[in-house]
């Protein structure tokens, strides 16, 4: 029988394998969801009304560069 008191070398690498296959299956997961889902950048600016030329020569307007 072991001694509780002693580390566990085998568990230890056990369970920090665990730990990365379940933080690798969260991410694959997750990432195919997202990009199941994205329309790309181009309807994202359509949809919001957000276009990121017109955004940065309001910027550089107000800053009195151009």
């Amino acid at each position: 029988m072991t001694d509780p008191d002693v580390a566990n070398p085998l568990g230890a690498l056990l369970l920090l394998g665990a730990t990365v296959f379940l933080l690798a299956g969260m991410y694959v997961v997750c990432y195919t969801f997202f990009m199941a889902s994205w329309e790309g950048w181009e309807s994202w600016n359509q949809r919001t009304g957000l276009d990121a030329e017109v955004v940065e020569e309001e910027r550089l307007r107000k800053r009195g560069l151009k």
